[in-house]
């Protein structure tokens, strides 16, 4: 009988404005559907990642990044690259990055895309309009 290759998923891709771990265990703080700029068009922002393996997915290394692109598909900003193992369905992998907006982002009804890119393949995305802060 054939097995499949090991097929591994992004079974979670959320955006938050922070996150904190406490005895293993992260909270994520202000879940984004939306980025908001400050008035210099900065913005800051996490993103989490789970991944997810079938039985076949057999413990190997695999690399794990964060991209963000604009509407054109031009890179804004990309994390780290991180080292993940999965071990079968039962064992996931999660990622954390942070992401600072440079200054100067202001793209008022501009969409940012952000990408889960598993072993140099795009594995989930999700598109979030950015919008202006407005202060009251």
């Amino acid at each position: 009988m054939d097995s499949c290759d090991g097929v591994v998923e992004c079974t979670a891709l959320v955006l938050a404005e922070s996150c904190t771990e406490l005895d293993g265990r992260l909270t994520l703080f202000g879940v984004l559907d939306e980025i908001l700029t400050g008035p210099d068009g900065s913005a800051s922002f996490v993103v989490y990642a789970k991944f997810e393996g079938c039985e076949h997915a057999g413990g190997e290394r695999r690399t794990a990044r964060i991209l963000a692109t604009d509407d054109d598909g031009s890179m804004v900003e990309e994390s780290e690259e991180f080292d993940i193992w999965l071990d079968g369905p039962e064992n996931s992998a999660t990622i954390v990055a942070s992401f600072d907006l440079p200054e100067g982002f202001e793209r008022e009804d501009e969409v940012l895309w952000i990408e889960a890119v598993l072993d140099g393949e795009t594995v989930a995305q999700t598109a979030l309009p950015v919008r202006e802060r407005y202060s009251v």
